[in-house]
């Protein structure tokens, strides 16, 4: 240990001679790890030095001149006394004089190195013939005490201990009691024989904290339990040590020197114990034993020192985090926060550097908890260790951040595969991932910026981390609040170096937003991406006049006349653009046409069409030939005329209308709008009902613009004026042509069953067949209009005596209507029903055509065959249930059997019969007939009998003619009417 003023002092003992032999051997004696300074009240133990702990030697200054004493002279004199007194008393007092001298004169030539050895002898044989001769003395305990010390001092340590242990014994009420228990314990932890070393110090203790030796012994017994490994028992010593010396407010380098030193080694050696132990968990154990302590931050920090001067990083980071975590609303905590990053910075470990900066920040930083709770007195010990990690973590994200971008847009990822891992080619997923960490590292620094304005808001930093705020929530994607710092950088400071180039950030970051917005959510009235706009709209505007100056100011001032246009602010649009083109520094030519293009467009929408067409004549006079805008600005120009024809049109001038519309063409032949002025002069025609106009000027359009969209109207409207002036062939050869170019098949189906019907009404049969026949072929899946399709071409087959044609179509119908399942509707029945009846009446009169003949039995058996092939026809059709139609079966049926009873009276008789057997034959005929006569009387009373329900058709009613021939008595009765009289009775 390094030697103080103080320990010096503590050596100057019984002479006024400092003893630097004695005290090196003292040294030697201590070897171990401590030494004893001194041998009086002033003696103090202390650690012993290692090479790293020593200082340059001092000598000690031999210029100054020491008293001189004669001894040799004293004792001469002394001796004289002896020999003339007899006095006992006088003797004594002379004697135990003489012994002092001697004993100087020791400590003299020790000093002075004149012999070595045996300086001592004559003290040691003065005291000893003192103590034999005087054996009950009461000073003897002080002879004992001078005995002992010269026999300390010639080296002769057992013999002290001896007379130490004797003076103890016989005098314990001595002056002397204490110092000599003190060099007792010092001999014996010198020996070393440290548990006799710590009980004697304990006895020291126990005299009592008056003495000199108190707080060294409290200090030496630490050392001795250390010495025997009693670990923990020492730390009890050495915080009595602490307790006495450390100031209320822990500033131990107010103490004095000496007990500055004393202070500062009791809390080494206590650092020392700790790391034997469990380091601060034992600091936690024993002041949870002996009681809190205000000086327990300094036990943390200096274990921290121990560790970090020890090279355990870890060991000293844990020790200061080990405080913070018992203590965390501590104004030391934070302090010792930085000792720990500190650690960590010394042991070269980056990555717990950065962690723990980050953890400091969000501890204690102005966002915590901690920051809100605490006074501003203690927040002063915080704001220097933000000032500095703040900027430090922000930059490191930042810049982690840009690198891992930089990698990944360098040849498409190459830098970062081969960061990430040499010769393995990144995949997208680990594009993907690169990307996101670069956006979290990219949003971390903002934070680390954000925090630090927020805590420094007057540092003249701010302006720069306002930017980089604003520049890393950019690359991060966050443009909503990229743009707040870019605009409080380019408006809230006098920042000339980033002020424009922040406000066009601004300008950046909206179009970005922009692009990513969605057009049809709404908020307050408005969609999301007008409401984006409109600001971006309002940042250029601002930009444009706080930086007039700037080569990027009219461009921003055009696009934001561009902006209002699509936002339908069409004054403010003008008003933007007017200020462009009244700029002192003439715009370039872009911009220029850009401003009269707002102008005549807004114009235009506030329905000023003069205005307007003024401005696009502007915008022509700007654009040289080769312009690729050039066309659509003439065709801007047309609409401006077109819509002047427009409002005289609407205020019902019909002929003006007409002349604005293909005054249309002279002004922009070229136009677009040119050829929809002339169909629209074409269309105002067809309103005014002058139909052959409007088909000349129509056909003339489809010749002139063929290939214009509007021509493909052109063959629906014709139609439309062909069939309003009854020329139906015209109208149908346009319907023709409107089902072969369409490629639409609603419109092609409608167009063809049209055309088929407009030839009909033309008489053209031929060609009303043809459509018909390609309606029903084409487009069976149209089930209703196909089936009419087929009706159609039965008719019109009918019609031109076609029956084989007409019967192939009847029957279609049939099968069809038979095959529709859910398709089938009233009227596709009752057309398979009529179908079926067509048919049926061709069975039946095939049945009627057959004559019965000789042989009557073959004859018959035909007759019957088609009489049953008749039946079945008209029994299908009575299935249909449509009442016309069952009506007409049900006639049909019952004159069936009425045919078949005719027949049979009227076939052919055999030429061989005589009278007798013809008559015979008759009555054979008769029974075989009339019974089929009255079934066909049942079967017409049947048809007859639906008049009492209300059907009364042209069957029913042939029905009941029959039956008045058959059964006059019945039906052929004459009605009776009574006469009402008007009177009343």
């Amino acid at each position: 240990m390094k030697k103080t003023a103080m320990t010096i002092q503590r050596g100057i003992q019984w002479s006024f001679i400092l003893l630097v032999p004695v005290v090196l051997s003292s040294c030697s004696l201590f070897s171990s790890g401590f030494q004893s300074i001194g041998f009086g009240d002033d003696a103090i133990a202390e650690p012993v030095a290692t090479l790293a702990d020593l200082r340059p030697a001092v000598i000690p200054d031999l210029s100054k001149e020491l008293p001189v004493v004669d001894i040799d002279r004293l004792v001469a004199t002394y001796r004289e006394v002896l020999d003339v007194t007899d006095d006992p008393d006088l003797r004594l007092r002379v004697m135990q004089r003489l012994a002092g001298l001697e004993m100087a004169r020791g400590e003299q030539k020790l000093y002075e190195q004149e012999s070595v050895g045996g300086q001592f002898n004559l003290a040691i044989d003065a005291y000893q013939r003192l103590l034999k001769n005087h054996p009950d003395h009461p000073d003897n305990d002080g002879l004992m005490y001078q005995l002992s010390k010269a026999y300390d001092l010639s080296g002769q340590s057992e013999q002290s201990m001896s007379i130490l242990t004797q003076l103890v014994s016989q005098y314990p009420q001595s002056e002397h009691y204490v110092e000599a228990q003190f060099r007792r314990a010092e001999i014996f932890f010198a020996v070393p024989d440290y548990r006799s070393a710590e009980a004697t110090y304990a006895d020291v203790i126990i005299r009592g904290k008056e003495s000199s030796h108190y707080q060294n012994a409290l200090y030496m017994v630490g050392w001795s339990q250390f010495k025997r490994e009693r670990y923990e028992a020492s730390l009890k010593a050495f915080s009595e040590v602490l307790d006495l010396n450390v100031p209320a407010d822990n500033n131990i380098e107010s103490l004095p020197r000496g007990r500055r030193e004393l202070t500062q080694d009791t809390f080494d050696i206590m650092s020392v114990v700790f790391s034997y132990l469990e380091g601060p968990q034992t600091i936690a154990d024993v002041y949870q034993s002996l009681g809190e302590r205000h000086y327990l931050p300094l036990v943390y920090d200096n274990l921290g020192a121990h560790y970090l001067k020890q090279e355990r990083y870890r060991d000293s980071a844990g020790a200061y985090r080990a405080y913070i975590d018992r203590y965390p609303q501590s104004d030391q905590s934070p302090v010792f926060y930085a000792s720990l990053i500190e650690a960590f910075v010394a042991a070269g470990f980056p990555d717990d550097v950065l962690l723990e900066k980050k953890n400091y920040v969000a501890h204690y930083g102005i966002y915590s908890n901690y920051w809100q709770q605490k006074q501003e007195l203690s927040r002063e010990y915080i704001r220097p260790f933000l000032e500095k990690y703040l900027p430090e973590l922000a930059r490191h994200f930042h810049a982690k951040a840009q690198s891992t971008m930089t990698s990944l847009n360098s040849g498409d990822g190459q830098d970062a595969q081969k960061k990430v891992s040499i010769g393995k080619k990144l995949k997208p997923a680990d594009i993907a991932v690169l990307k996101q960490q670069a956006t979290d590292d990219y949003l971390e620094a903002g934070n680390y910026y954000q925090e630090f304005i927020d805590t420094f808001p007057a540092d003249n930093q701010v302006p720069e981390m306002q930017y980089l705020l604003a520049e890393s929530r950019f690359e991060a994607g966050v443009y909503s609040e990229a743009i707040e710092a870019y605009e409080i950088v380019a408006y809230g400071y006098p920042d000339h170096k980033r002020g424009a180039v922040a406000g066009y950030a601004a300008i950046v970051a909206y179009g970005l937003i922009l692009e990513s917005v969605d057009p049809g959510e709404k908020s307050s009235g408005m969609t999301e991406q007008e409401t984006w706009t409109r600001l971006k709209i309002s940042s250029q505007l601002r930009f444009a006049d706080t930086y007039q100056d700037d080569p990027r100011a009219m461009t921003v001032l055009a696009k934001s006349a561009e902006e209002l246009l699509a936002l339908k602010e069409y004054q403010q649009a003008i008003d933007a653009a007017t200020r462009l083109t009244l700029q002192q520094k003439t715009p370039e030519r872009s911009l220029r046409k850009t401003s009269w293009l707002v102008i005549g467009h807004s114009q235009f929408e506030l329905e000023n069409y003069p205005e307007a067409e003024k401005a696009y004549q502007q915008t022509l006079l700007i654009l040289d030939g080769n312009d690729d805008g050039k066309s659509a600005i003439i065709d801007r120009l047309a609409a401006s005329v077109y819509k002047q024809a427009e409002r005289a049109l609407a205020l019902g001038d019909q002929s003006l209308a007409i002349d604005q519309f293909l005054r249309v063409a002279a002004v922009a032949p070229m136009s677009a709008i040119s050829v929809t002025a002339q169909y629209d002069a074409a269309d105002t025609l067809m309103a005014a009902e002058r139909y052959t106009q409007a088909i000349a000027v129509m056909a003339s359009f489809r010749n002139e613009y063929p290939d214009s969209p509007l021509s493909a109207d052109i063959p629906a409207k014709l139609v439309v004026a062909y069939e309003q002036s009854g020329q139906w062939e015209g109208a149908a050869n346009e319907l023709t042509s409107i089902y072969e170019s369409s490629t639409n098949e609603e419109v092609q189906q409608e167009s063809l069953f049209q055309a088929a019907e407009f030839y009909e009404k033309a008489g053209e049969n031929d060609l009303a067949i043809l459509r018909y026949r390609t309606y029903a072929n084409t487009y069976p899946g149209q089930y209703a209009a196909a089936m009419e399709a087929r009706y159609k071409l039965s008719e019109l087959y009918g019609e031109t005596s076609q029956a084989d044609k007409q019967r192939f179509w009847l029957r279609k119908i049939i099968s069809v209507d038979r095959n529709a399942a859910e398709q089938r509707t009233d009227r596709s029945r009752y057309l398979a029903a009529y179908s079926s009846s067509v048919l049926a009446d061709d069975a039946f009169q095939s049945f009627a055509k057959l004559r019965l003949t000789l042989p009557l039995k073959s004859s018959l058996k035909k007759k019957k065959k088609s009489l049953n092939t008749t039946l079945t026809a008209y029994q299908s059709l009575v299935d249909y249930g449509v009442e016309e139609f069952a009506t007409l079966a049900t006639y049909r049926i019952a004159d069936v059997y009425h045919q078949l009873s005719r027949d049979l009276m009227n076939s052919e008789r055999p030429g061989n019969l005589d009278a007798l057997a013809l008559e015979q034959y008759e009555l054979l005929l008769e029974e075989q007939a009339f019974p089929f006569e009255e079934q066909a009387i049942d079967i017409h009373e049947t048809n007859v009998q639906r008049s009492w329900q209300g059907v009364y058709d042209h069957w029913v009613k042939q029905s009941f003619i029959v039956l008045e021939g058959l059964m006059p008595a019945r039906y052929a009765k004459e009605e009776k009417q009574l006469e009402y009289a008007n009177e009343i009775y």
